[in-house]
């Protein structure tokens, strides 16, 4: 067959090698002058790494991209780093029972109910059950009142906003449910995967084509494949008709001489006067050596379109954020040496309940086009696991 595919991000590139591997014939287009979609990430001249503009990790349970790795000679390496909540102006550990057990502003009969909720997303496979009811509704009736008001309910007001009590049960269950408490990264940064990719497909006679905007399906190809965010494909099919709310992933990236946050790689911030979500040091995960012994560090939010922060430069936001990013560590001085700024597109579906019924058919409505890309991945999160699984999953169906 020859076969078009729109999207040059790991579910596009995934599909494509797979394609390539049996003997089709594959073009991949894509709008950007670089791939890797989510995961793109980019280098200074100093850096002997790549760094992803938005931050990414894997679980130790992520197997598809940890078994394309594998087969593509990609090397990984498996850390243990901390992760905690910064609540009340002080930040606290928050990655085992034991620190569960030691969090001061929780009764003890709080903290079991808690931990119980925590084993039970552990170890409850049945997420279907789960759509029918909201996140909100569900970790109250397990885990209590109190816990969700401390713990969980910043978090999802952080991330969804107005949307945080439509969310279903199911995408909060499985964000415990894969979580693992050592992470893996990419040696090298996810872009060397991206390249590994490239370059099979490549070496299998596919094409790949970017900086290519279309404003209407390719010509000539026995199928087409649509790997790009649904609000783009419903530019490029006819009478596809969804209506999925997304929110937009940006970053405020800072590279500085001296880290921002102490040992903790991931904080969440329970704190909703705070400007941004998360604070992720990259460098107390993966060494600063890779980034000429400087430190980096993410700000996360995710934004519904019109957000005013969508509008400002990477200047006018650190300047919005520096009061509070100050509060880590008051008495620690450091220089900033650059800034980035990243935006995600449409980044994350938002799961509302029963969302397996809404999201995206892989069979659009035009013979020969079919459509796989975020919004396809359910009850898990939007990830480069699922991204690489998907990619090869449609390209089997297609196969057949």
């Amino acid at each position: 067959m020859n076969i078009a595919i729109i999207g040059g991000g790991f579910t596009g590139l995934a599909a494509a090698y797979e394609f390539s591997k049996n003997g089709h014939a594959v073009t991949v287009f894509e709008k950007e002058p670089h791939l890797g979609g989510l995961a793109w990430g980019f280098k200074q001249p100093d850096w002997d790494w790549h760094l992803e503009g938005a931050y990414h990790h894997l679980f130790t349970n992520d197997h598809a991209i940890i078994s394309l790795c594998k087969e593509l000679h990609v090397p990984l390496l498996v850390r243990r780093p901390i992760t905690a909540n910064f609540y009340k102006g002080k930040t606290y550990q928050f990655d085992s029972p034991k620190h569960l057990l030691q969090f001061p502003y929780l009764s003890l009969p709080d903290k079991l109910r808690t931990g119980a909720l925590a084993a039970f997303c552990k170890l409850y496979p049945f997420w279907q059950t789960l759509e029918g009811i909201t996140a909100k509704d569900f970790f109250i009736k397990l885990g209590g009142k109190r816990p969700w008001e401390i713990i969980w309910e910043p978090l999802m007001t952080g991330k969804f906003g107005h949307l945080d009590s439509t969310i279903a049960a199911s995408w909060l269950w499985a964000r415990i449910h894969k979580r693992t408490p050592s992470l893996a990264y990419i040696e090298g940064g996810f872009q060397t995967l991206v390249e590994s990719l490239a370059r099979a497909i490549n070496n299998n006679g596919g094409k790949i084509i970017t900086g290519k905007t279309l404003d209407s399906l390719p010509k000539g190809f026995d199928r087409i494949l649509l790997t790009v965010p649904t609000p783009i494909a419903v530019k490029l099919i006819p009478n596809l008709a969804l209506k999925i709310p997304h929110l937009h992933a940006q970053t405020l990236i800072l590279e500085t001489d001296k880290p921002i946050l102490n040992d903790i790689y991931w904080l969440s911030i329970t704190d909703r006067t705070f400007p941004f979500l998360a604070v992720v040091a990259h460098t107390n995960f993966m060494d600063k050596k890779y980034y000429d012994d400087h430190h980096i560090t993410y700000f996360g939010n995710y934004l519904p379109s019109g957000h005013p922060y969508l509008s400002m430069n990477k200047n006018q936001l650190l300047k919005k954020f520096l009061p509070f990013i100050s509060r880590f560590s008051p008495n620690t001085k450091y220089e900033i040496r650059n800034t980035y700024l990243f935006v995600g597109p449409f980044a994350q579906p938002v799961h509302q309940l029963h969302y397996s019924q809404k999201a995206p058919k892989f069979e659009a409505p035009l013979p020969g086009v079919y459509l796989a890309n975020m919004d396809s991945i359910y009850p898990w999160d939007r990830g480069t696991n699922y991204a690489v699984e998907l990619g090869m999953r449609a390209a089997r169906a297609i196969e057949k």
